[in-house]
């Protein structure tokens, strides 16, 4: 079964799209900021991150960054409503460190599933240790 770890420190966003994937058959874990999710992934890998890109503390983008390296062959979808200060290409900045996909807060609950579909599809098993 494919394994999908949500970031957001939104508990509320984080909480929809848990239902939503669970919904859909996924197992999903949640953490509430980047450092817990590094924490998880070290624990136990998983097939998917989705990771809001701006939240406080240990960012997005350093979340990114450091799953990548962690573990190269994970699949990643960058979500978020905009960074705080209106300037940065949150999107572009994803893409580059390796995000799959990048969405835009407000999404359908059919855009997530179709990329989570495009990004991980259900033939594929979770992602090991290099």
């Amino acid at each position: 079964m494919i394994e999908v770890l949500v970031v957001d420190d939104d508990a509320l966003m984080r909480g929809l799209l848990a239902e939503w994937l669970s919904e859909a058959g996924y197992r999903v874990r949640q953490a509430e900021n980047g450092t817990r999710a590094l924490q998880m992934l070290r624990s136990r890998p998983a097939s998917l991150l989705i990771t809001d890109m701006d939240m406080p503390g240990h960012s997005g983008v350093q979340t990114l960054d450091e799953a990548r390296r962690m573990l190269p062959g994970l699949a990643v979808i960058a979500i978020s409503g905009g960074a705080r200060d209106g300037k940065q290409n949150w999107g572009a900045a994803a893409l580059k460190l390796g995000a799959a996909k990048a969405l835009a807060k407000p999404f359908e609950r059919r855009d997530l599933l179709a990329a989570v579909e495009e990004v991980v599809p259900r033939n594929t098993s979770r992602v090991t240790r290099p």
